[in-house]
């Protein structure tokens, strides 16, 4: 089993129905290859975790890397892990409210300052989000 989380930058801001179109493909295809995970945006960036198979990960970040709707791809972590986090979401998916991240500047994944603690951020970022706004994640 493992783990990506990587951020991006869409090349535009994207409409709700953009959205909804890329959420069912990625549930679509993650559905097929096993992969489960959750895709956060707000104002034009995204933030996704992905679980599953390596080599299903990996063939899904290359697909990303070379989606001509992203750029200034990041990736935080590429690592393996025992359990999945998100195991009954073929993609959970939510907007982040951008005044939550100007009231969380210490946990905001956009505005990474110290490389060296990425890993605290993110986790942080993500026990906070699912807290704040468990019930605005659409879960499919």
């Amino acid at each position: 089993m493992y783990r990506i989380i990587y951020l991006s930058s869409g090349v535009k801001i994207f409409s709700d129905e953009e959205i909804n179109d890329l959420l069912k493909v990625s549930r679509e295809n993650n559905q097929k290859n096993g992969i489960t995970g959750l895709l956060l945006y707000s104002e034009g960036n995204f933030m996704q975790i992905l679980e599953g198979d390596k080599e299903a990960i990996e063939r899904t970040y290359e697909k990303i890397q070379n989606d001509n709707r992203h750029r200034n791809i990041i990736l935080i972590i590429n690592e393996p892990i025992k359990q999945r986090n998100f195991s009954e979401w073929k993609m959970g998916y939510s907007i982040v409210d951008p005044e939550f991240l100007n009231k969380h500047p210490e946990i905001n994944p956009f505005e990474l300052k110290k490389p060296s603690k990425i890993d605290t951020i993110i986790t942080t970022f993500i026990d906070t989000f699912l807290n704040s706004f468990r019930n605005k994640v659409l879960y499919n």
